[in-house]
């Protein structure tokens, strides 16, 4: 997508908008794939259990009834991975803005427990996530004009990965080689 705004013109107006927004974050995005790639190759050369993740596993696909009972639904992406693939949502700014990422993080390993976590997982599923929604928001917004009212709710919330202490900045607090 980074070459194709380069390339293309727009006319749909969200989707204008859309690319000359990553035109402007386009060193920062590559920066982002940069860390992904290293984050990768670390992880490649270490050995790690794998657990069954459920992959998707932030604020919003926890439901909680009044009885205080919780739910926890969209099992779609279900992988096995480190545990990190699923612990990277703790604090990682997905879903929910009641606590601070750091609250977050303190509230949800008190009910989890001690639990050795790898900095280098935590990092490249951080950036891998990020990418991916980058990605899958361009692919919505940019290959087609279809989409109505969603389409200004996804570039809003495309942008909202670059404000400050949001996605990438949690990323990058968790980047243990920044």
């Amino acid at each position: 997508f980074l070459e194709r705004i380069q390339e293309e013109t727009y006319s749909e107006p969200i989707a204008a908008e859309t690319a000359a927004f990553l035109k402007t974050k386009r060193s920062e995005i590559a920066d982002l794939l940069q860390r992904a790639e290293q984050f990768a190759s670390l992880l490649q050369s270490k050995q790690q259990e794998q657990i069954l993740c459920h992959a998707d596993i932030h604020a919003w696909n926890l439901l909680v009834a009044e009885s205080g009972d919780f739910y926890l639904v969209d099992w779609d992406t279900l992988i096995f991975a480190p545990k990190e693939r699923d612990l990277m949502f703790i604090g990682g700014g997905l879903g929910g803005r009641k606590y601070s990422p750091c609250a977050e993080e303190a509230l949800f390993y008190q009910g989890y427990g001690r639990t050795d976590v790898d900095p280098v997982g935590l990092a490249y599923y951080r950036y891998a996530r990020i990418i991916e929604d980058i990605a899958v928001t361009c692919e919505r917004i940019l290959l087609s004009a279809e989409g109505g009212d969603d389409r200004p709710r996804a570039l809003i919330n495309l942008k909202s990965n670059f404000l400050p202490g949001r996605t990438i900045a949690m990323a990058r607090r968790s980047d243990s080689h920044e």
